[in-house]
């Protein structure tokens, strides 16, 4: 992809040096010749004459220098009569000094900084079996925490929420770091009285312990543990490792059970760990300064996600979250290619994304190091060991996500008034570019890689812009205008190359993409923030793509990639047609359902669609449909009059709450929602109670197993972590 000069001299004001190194003072140390040096201080300031009847502070004088005091071996610390802190400048008097007759060398004076070390053994590797934690502190790449350690170690008033599998409190590397409160669980029931994804034997409650998250044959990962390490473990304490904020104190939320998480536990952990109430559950008198999570999975960033996160920006609370593992363009991660998020990669020591495992592209907002991250664990198999506290090194996006919301937290520490968009804005502004001759050099990563005293540094001094968004600037300077119904040509020039396209919208419709191409292409359709609304890629049939969203008049952008074709950087061609739909069939809605069990799945009524002008598009946000009896799904299909429509959803995760799924055909937008009842199962009181793996559905349908399969599988998501990097576990 071309390096757009544009987009480097919009960023260049930020373009600065790496001010964890020492900094010139604009005064020199010189050297005098033996024959030529000044007898003393005193001598100097008294402007006496020395033996060899030379006066040397009438010497500097007339050279615009003054002689501020002697030092040893006939050196003398000189500033120039205007103060001159400019290296280059300085070199230069240097050279001409060292030409006179007087001088016999001379160097620039510089200020040196302490750098605060934390005494963990873990820190430096004394356990050669785990080695150190070389990536906070290691080479130009790493996140440079010391330096920003003398800045600051962190404050109790900075709260990080870790929204994961829950935690081992007992680990001696958080012992004391957690809230009064410690945190809530959020992991419900996959029906009434079945609790084999909480694997705990109840519901939700205010005990965020992580009981194992085993998945098959896959050991737990005390994945929360490792992640709530990394930003934050008990630091310069003799003992285990160093976090990135000493001090902050931990929010535990635990929203991820055995095989993943739904997305209404996951939102609702979110909301709460923010301070946003949730029904049924006490107010979270402890919020969040910062949020982190680390799940994701290819969907579009969906309407339910959005909003929380448009709830947090709000609030003030920055968002976290894993850019993903599949070494893809994070804009096919969800809710990493949300608006508004702190979406975090992961670089190597070389300065580049990890091409190995890190999501990439445009959602990316800063790198930091992802690869044999060491963390606290676990020995236990299953359950926790009791006796197997020790720690381990894991690969994965969700332990750069970490170190970012340490980092975070450390920033307000600094300022606890930085909005979440001027946290992006440092966090950008004060990175470390990408190494010149990597893939980010050629393609858009963000803003570069961690550089924790740096961004300390900015939040201290007030240095970086807040109305800079390096995402729009990146779009704005790429983006080619199109135009409904005006079918346009492109090229992609590479693998990994983008092209980015703007459209202006003025009325509501369905806006539709198509592509045409002999290579397999994908492409993302964005909305003024860049969050992600539609995503598509046809690969299966014909190569081409249809991306297609329900749109209010407004600005909207298309990207368009290769698929996968990391072999072939040949030119590839394509035309793209675009459509807006305003075509809508005859008004219909579905009625809502009352008094359901939380987490079942709910089934709609059936309607039939007439009206069409033509066969129209369909989707869904927060559910799915199904056509004619077919199978339940959540993709884009197309539908005609004639056809039957059902939709299911999942019903709500507490008691007297309400899930909504919207419905669009066409122009046309219909929901369809479901409520919690307020009894112990939330069953209506004439129904018959299940247990075990049984389970009643309110709706039209009866209840299908598979659908029942199909729903918990859909909703849930991935926890971003490499299995395949990790190493047998030893003790510390």
């Amino acid at each position: 992809m071309r390096i757009l000069p544009a987009l480097v001299a919009l960023l260049s004001p930020f373009a600065v040096a790496a001010n964890d190194v020492p900094q010139p003072t604009g005064r020199l140390i010189v050297e005098f010749r033996a024959d030529q040096a000044p007898a003393s201080l005193g001598a100097l300031q008294g402007d006496i004459k020395t033996t060899d009847s030379v006066d040397r502070a009438r010497w500097a004088s007339n050279r615009g220098l003054r002689l501020m005091r002697s030092l040893a071996r006939r050196t003398h610390l000189i500033s120039s009569t205007r103060r001159i802190s400019d290296t280059t400048r300085l070199e230069a008097m240097i050279r001409r000094l060292e030409a006179t007759d007087e001088i016999v060398s001379a160097s620039i004076e510089y200020r040196r900084f302490t750098r605060r070390q934390p005494n963990d053994p873990q820190y430096v590797g004394a356990d050669a079996s785990l080695g150190g934690q070389s990536y906070l502190y290691d080479g130009d790449y790493s996140i440079r925490a010391p330096g920003a350690w003398d800045i600051s170690t962190g404050s109790p008033s900075s709260v990080i929420a870790v929204v994961d599998t829950g935690v081992l409190m007992n680990h001696p590397d958080l012992q004391f770091r957690s809230v009064a409160a410690v945190g809530y669980d959020f992991v419900s029931p996959d029906q009434p009285g079945n609790f084999t994804s909480a694997n705990d034997g109840d519901g939700r409650d205010a005990d965020p312990t992580d009981p194992g998250d085993h998945c098959g044959s896959g050991p737990s990962s005390w994945h929360g543990t490792g992640v709530a390490s990394v930003a934050a473990a008990n630091s310069d304490n003799a003992e285990g490792i160093a976090g990135v904020d000493w001090n902050a104190r931990l929010l535990h939320a635990r929203a991820l059970g055995r095989c993943g998480g739904t997305d209404a536990d996951i939102i609702d952990a979110v909301r709460w760990s923010a301070g946003l109430p949730v029904p049924g559950l006490p107010a979270n008198e402890t919020p969040a300064t910062v949020v982190n999570l680390s799940i994701g999975g290819p969907t579009e960033c969906t309407t339910a996600w959005q909003n929380v996160i448009d709830e947090l920006n709000a609030l003030g609370v920055p968002f976290v979250i894993a850019a993903g593992n599949e070494s893809t363009n994070a804009l096919r991660s969800s809710p990493a290619n949300c608006a508004d998020v702190v979406t975090v990669g992961s670089n190597t020591p070389a300065g580049d994304i990890d091409r190995n495992f890190s999501n990439y592209g445009l959602k990316v907002t800063v790198a930091a190091p992802g690869r044999n991250i060491l963390m606290a664990t676990n020995e236990g198999v299953e359950r926790a060991d009791i006796f197997g506290n020790t720690y381990t090194r894991e690969t994965g996006s969700s332990f750069s996500a970490a170190l970012v919301s340490g980092a975070i937290s450390l920033m307000q520490s600094l300022n606890a008034d930085l909005s979440p968009a001027a946290i992006r804005a440092i966090l950008q502004q004060s990175a470390s570019a990408y190494a010149s001759d990597g893939d980010c050099a050629g393609y858009y990563c963000g803003g570069g890689v961690l550089n924790l005293v740096r961004a300390l540094q900015f939040t201290r001094d007030g240095n970086f812009d807040e109305q800079i968004n390096q995402e729009t600037q990146v779009v704005d300077s790429q983006s080619e205008t199109i135009t409904i119904d005006q079918p346009l040509d492109g090229s992609l020039s590479g693998y990994r190359d983008v092209r980015y396209y703007r459209i202006d919208i003025d009325q509501t419709g369905m806006l539709l993409f198509r592509s045409q191409s002999e290579e397999d292409l994908f492409g993302y359709l964005l909305d003024d923030k860049l969050g992600v609304l539609a995503l598509d890629d046809d690969s299966d049939t014909a190569l081409n793509f249809r991306v297609a969203a329900r749109v209010e008049p407004g600005t909207y952008y298309l990207a368009v990639e290769r698929s996968v074709n990391r072999r072939n950087d040949a030119e590839t061609g394509f035309r793209l047609t675009t459509e807006l739909i305003t075509d809508q069939p005859a008004a219909f809605s579905f009625e809502p359902v009352g008094n359901v069990a939380v987490n079942a799945p709910v089934i709609s009524e059936t309607v039939r669609v007439s009206g069409l002008t033509d066969s129209a598009i369909i989707s869904v946000s927060g559910g799915f449909y199904s056509i004619n009896g077919e199978p339940f799904t959540g993709e884009q299909g197309q539908v005609s009059n004639g056809d039957e429509i059902t939709v299911s959803l999942q019903a709500p995760s507490a008691i007297n709450s309400t899930v909504t799924l919207m419905l669009s055909v066409g122009a046309y937008t219909t929901e369809f929602s479901a409520t919690t009842g307020s009894g112990e199962s939330g069953l209506p009181p004439d129904a018959p109670k299940t247990t075990g793996s049984g389970c009643t559905v309110q709706g039209t349908g009866s209840f299908d197993p598979m659908l029942w399969l199909m729903v918990t599988l859909s909703i849930g998501t991935l926890i971003w972590r490499n299995p395949i990097a990790r190493r047998p576990r030893s003790k510390a």
